[in-house]
């Protein structure tokens, strides 16, 4: 690859995760308060507006996943998938019913969450030997999400729009960046030479030699029992953060994200002198620390603002190793459908699975009696930091595997 050639790649990997991830947050994070708008009185449409996507990312990702890697270019596909998807999110405050509402979310989310898995593979693909560096351009993503935030501000000064959140614009932002990032991800191109090595090598192996990958698959389970607890932090650490008094919560949760970037940008380095299990093994360990500091923070500010910072090496070292330990596992012709399993045990099974546990400690150690006094028990956290431990000692005694995401993906 020519040194344009290869500046041309990075560019164009990191705006279409800049995009695709600003077209997520751009709604997402606001929609709460548009939903009270738009639909005052009706709890039930907010519960499923922001249970579609787990949802969705069960039905959705391994079609995908197994259509890119048998029928169709991963890269055609995400384009489709990020048109249509933009078109039905910007058709999605047409509904003036809830049901009608969250149907068209719903059937957005179906596109978004196909599309976001077969995004990891297409860059990692065009990466080539430089995969390692993976990481760097994942931040584009969160720099991405941080940025729809300033957008939604920007939005309402240029538009004359006081309270943007509560508009329709919101979901024609995301509409417009994610129909960008289709389209430019055409432009993406993926090692061509390999594509043809691995055609002429004869048919695509079937799903059944990832299935016969015992590493692969015990990964793939506990991705999905450790992000049960995972759920908690994203559904509940805003609303834990402003019970203990601290002055503007969402600016805290942010800090989450600057450290994201961060330790994202750290990542690679990190890769030169731990394997993939240890990589994971940090992350686990983080998320247990994490949880048990907010257990044990009462009204401290400064404990509560260090499990927010926390984030970076709670996600960095687990979600995005596994994108990338999945690259290194699944061979030649199943990738696309590695980075979708991954993506449904993940951001599907088990976030899923989370947040329909999450109501029994809910009920426990929530007082919501008292809207403007809401009571959030510090024992809540105790529940997810034992089982995130448990978790990450099984993992630590009984895992074998020292594949190193420095070295090449299996060809």
């Amino acid at each position: 690859m020519s040194s344009s050639s290869r500046t041309k790649t990075y560019v164009l990997s990191a705006l279409v995760m800049f995009l695709t991830l600003f077209a997520w947050g751009v709604y997402f994070v606001p929609m709460g308060r548009y939903l009270s708008v738009a639909f005052p009185g009706d709890p039930n449409v907010t519960g499923f507006a922001y249970g579609a996507g787990p949802l969705a990312a069960m039905v959705s990702a391994l079609v995908a996943g197994w259509l890119a890697d048998k029928a169709i270019s991963a890269r055609r596909l995400f384009c489709l998938l990020a048109v249509v998807g933009g078109v039905l999110l910007w058709a999605v405050p047409m509904g003036k019913t809830s049901f009608a509402f969250s149907a068209l979310l719903f059937c957005h989310a179906l596109c978004y969450f196909a599309a976001l898995p077969l995004l990891n593979a297409i860059v990692l693909r065009a990466l080539g030997s430089s995969s390692q560096y993976f990481p760097w351009f994942r931040s584009s993503g969160t720099i991405g999400w941080i940025a729809s935030g300033y957008a939604i501000g920007f939005a309402a000064k240029a538009l004359g729009i006081a309270e943007v959140a509560t508009d329709a614009v919101i979901f024609k932002m995301g509409a417009i960046a994610f129909v960008a990032a289709g389209i430019l991800a055409l432009f993406l191109r993926t090692n061509d030479a390999e594509d043809a090595a691995t055609k002429a090598a004869g048919p695509s192996p079937s799903i059944l030699v990832l299935l016969a990958d015992t590493k692969f698959m015990v990964f793939l389970v506990f991705s999905f029992l450790f992000c049960i607890p995972l759920a908690l932090y994203f559904t509940y650490a805003d609303t834990f953060i402003a019970s203990r008094g601290i002055e503007n919560p969402e600016v805290v949760m942010t800090y989450g994200q600057y450290s994201e970037i961060f330790f994202l940008l750290l990542l690679p380095f990190a890769f030169n002198y731990l394997t993939a299990k240890r990589a994971l093994l940090v992350g686990m360990a983080c998320w247990a620390i994490r949880y048990a500091i907010f257990a044990n923070s009462g009204n401290v500010e400064w404990m509560l603002i260090t499990g927010v910072v926390m984030h970076g090496l709670c996600y960095d070292f687990f979600f995005v190793t596994g994108m990338q330990y999945a690259d290194r596992r699944a061979p030649a012709g199943l990738r696309n459908l590695a980075q979708s399993a991954v993506s449904w045990v993940t951001l599907g099974l088990g976030l899923w699975a989370g947040n329909m546990i999450a109501p029994l400690l809910d009920s426990r150690f929530i007082d919501r009696t008292n809207p403007k006094l809401l009571v959030f028990k510090d024992e809540f956290w105790l529940y997810p930091s034992v089982f995130a431990a448990v978790l990450l000692v099984i993992f630590a005694l009984f895992y074998r595997d020292e594949t190193r995401l420095t070295d090449q993906a299996k060809g």
